[in-house]
């Protein structure tokens, strides 16, 4: 029996028990399924899309942690459009319920230590690992990433920083910058030395930041917080890659709607600001939920060609061509 028959399998029988839960929107919709409330890596809920395609380039398919904003439930990515974005460029996407909550549900960025052995740190890097490590899930370990919204963008970046080894790249949506307060999110702009606390975080496993990308991005209609942060994160993280500015911007386009793009020497960082965009999830047409945005770009689809391009880890010498799809941004 081959490993697409054999994971269908699993995936219905899980089903029948009421470990898994199938959305009937997406299998109405797209090949792939939702699991809905998985106990993996350490936390007790997390929704896992699995896409039936397998990423164009690498062996496998990739992985993206998803990580909710405060006050938002899981269950409004299951509506963020993550699904068409999962099935084209061959995704599995992962969204956890963290377990230690700040104030208003908020991943607790600003509390506690920030090491690979500390809270919810600890169990995102588990829940990686746990996932690309499962040969039935079939995750190329060179293509693991993480993104979020507010709390959720600021404690992927630090997720990152701490774990570089683990993440390829982040994806950061309207997060402060890392290491600052909770009272920096709101409508104020605190510095923030990105590069030392960054290099801090990671520790004896800096070596792999030569290797990482980061996609910086904040919507244009933001009021919530402080839109200082967005060039303050990209600025930062190019600084921990140790890589210039390019000199000119670009606009990238989904339809109808667009988002200015700056990228930094060989795609390693770029920054985004996302047109028509409030302080949410940008999912593009026809998505909804709370903090879900319809109007701008769908930021994971952006994810989707901004890995595969720019991924300095998988070997390309003779691997997979890239898709015409995937040759943009």
């Amino acid at each position: 029996m081959n490993k697409i028959k054999l994971r269908k399998l699993l995936g219905a029988s899980l089903g029948l028990a009421g470990a898994a839960c199938l959305s009937l929107g997406a299998s109405m919709s797209h090949a792939g399924s939702w699991q809905q409330n998985v106990t993996i890596g350490g936390f007790n809920k997390v929704h896992i899309y699995t896409p039936d395609s397998v990423s164009p380039i690498g062996d496998g398919k990739s992985l993206l942690v998803v990580l909710h904003g405060c006050t938002q439930s899981i269950d409004t990515y299951l509506t963020a459009n993550l699904e068409s974005a999962a099935e084209e460029y061959g995704m599995v996407v992962a969204v956890p319920d963290a377990m230690n909550k700040a104030g208003y549900g908020c991943w607790s960025y600003w509390e506690g230590d920030r090491s690979r052995s500390a809270g919810d740190y600890k169990n995102l890097v588990d829940l990686a690992n746990a996932m690309s490590r499962d040969s039935e899930r079939n995750i190329d370990p060179a293509q693991v990433y993480i993104a979020g919204l507010s709390s959720g963008a600021v404690f992927a970046n630090t997720t990152a920083c701490i774990a570089p080894d683990v993440f390829a790249g982040m994806g950061i949506s309207a997060g402060p910058s890392i290491g600052t307060s909770a009272s920096g999110a709101i409508r104020n702009c605190e510095a923030a030395d990105v590069v030392s606390r960054c290099n801090t975080y990671a520790g004896s496993h800096s070596s792999h930041f030569e290797t990482q990308i980061a996609s910086i991005a904040h919507g244009t209609d933001d009021t919530i917080v402080d839109d200082c942060y967005n060039t303050q994160n990209a600025e930062g993280m190019a600084g921990v890659y140790g890589v210039a500015e390019a000199p000119a911007s670009n606009t990238y386009s989904q339809g109808d709607s667009n988002a200015k793009e700056i990228l930094w020497q060989g795609g390693r960082v770029s920054m985004l600001w996302m047109n028509g965009v409030d302080h949410s999830w940008s999912g593009g047409n026809g998505a909804s939920g709370s903090y879900i945005n319809s109007t701008g770009i769908n930021y994971a689809k952006y994810l989707g060609q901004y890995f595969i391009k720019h991924n300095k880890r998988v070997d390309r010498t003779g691997g997979k061509a890239l898709s015409d799809s995937a040759s943009r941004p």
